[in-house]
C-alpha cells in the first residue's frame, strides 16, 4: 500500500510518501506553513522527482493538530483534491500522537499544549512501540474528544503520574509545565510532530485513522457582534 502523509499543523511541516518500510518522497518546509500556493506546485515538483504520481497514493492521511488552524485546513484541502479524481480515502491522526512517539517507545506521554485563553490542552497517550493507545487503553478518536482542556494551575490534575511531559509550546510555557512537574518527568525544548515517527504510527495505527477527518480545534467558535468587532 502506497501512504501519503502530511502535516502542517506546526512550524516544520512536511510530506512524506512511502510504501511498505521504503519512504519514495520526502518534502520538508521551513518556517510557519505557508498560505500562498506556492507550497503545492512545491509537492508537485517534489512528487515528480520521486517519480510518484498522485494517482499510484492508495491512502491520503493529514495530521490534524492540535495547531495552526489554518495549515490544517489548508492540508486537508490539498489532500481531498488529490484524493478526489481516483476515489481515495483521506484519513486524519492527531499530529500529538507524532509529538508523543518522538518522546518515548514505552508508557505513557502527556502532551500539553497553549491553548490561549488562558487554558492548556491535554492528551495523554500509552506507547507500546509504535502502537498508541490513549492512557486508558482506549483506541484514540482523532478528534478533540481525546484532549482535555485545564486552566494552568490545575495542570498536574489532567496529567497521570509518571506520565513523561512534552510540549510544542516550550518556550510560552515552560514556566507552568516546570512548576507543575518534576524536571525528570519533562523534556525541556518544543517536541514537534515528527515526520518520520508520526509515519511510524500512521503504519501501525493504520486502521485507527479517521476517516473524513476534520482539524482538532479545541475551542468553540466565538461569534462576536459589530460592537464588540469594534
Amino acid at each position: 500500500m502506497r501512504v501519503l502523509l502530511m502535516d502542517r499543523s506546526s512550524r516544520e511541516p512536511g510530506l512524506l510518501v512511502w510504501e511498505g518500510e521504503k519512504v519514495l518522497c520526502r518534502l520538508l518546509w521551513t518556517g510557519l506553513p505557508m498560505l500562498a500556493p506556492a507550497w503545492m506546485e512545491e509537492i508537485r515538483n517534489a512528487m515528480e522527482t520521486a517519480s510518484v504520481t498522485v494517482e499510484s497514493i492508495d491512502r491520503f492521511v493529514c495530521g490534524l493538530g492540535p495547531g495552526s488552524f489554518s495549515g490544517i485546513r489548508a492540508c486537508l484541502s490539498a489532500l481531498n483534491g488529490m484524493a478526489l479524481p481516483g476515489a481515495k480515502p483521506v484519513l486524519g491522526i492527531a499530529s500529538a500522537a507524532g509529538m508523543a512517539a518522538s518522546a518515548s517507545q514505552d508508557g505513557l506521554v502527556s502532551v500539553v499544549g497553549d491553548a490561549r485563553r488562558n487554558r492548556l490542552w491535554v492528551v495523554t497517550y500509552r506507547m507500546d512501540g509504535n502502537r498508541v493507545t490513549l492512557a486508558d487503553g482506549s483506541v484514540p478518536s482523532q478528534t478533540a474528544d481525546d484532549f482535555q482542556l485545564t486552566e494552568p494551575e490545575r495542570l498536574s490534575e489532567a496529567v497521570p503520574d509518571h506520565a513523561l511531559v512534552v510540549s510544542p509550546d516550550w518556550e510560552r510555557i515552560s514556566g507552568c509545565l516546570e512548576s507543575a512537574f518534576s524536571l525528570e518527568r519533562l523534556i525541556r525544548r518544543p517536541v514537534l510532530p515528527d515526520l518520520d515517527r508520526l509515519a511510524d504510527v500512521v503504519r501501525e495505527n493504520l486502521a485507527d485513522c479517521r476517516m473524513e477527518p476534520l482539524p482538532i480545534y479545541l475551542h468553540p467558535a466565538v461569534a462576536l457582534t459589530r460592537k464588540e468587532q469594534g
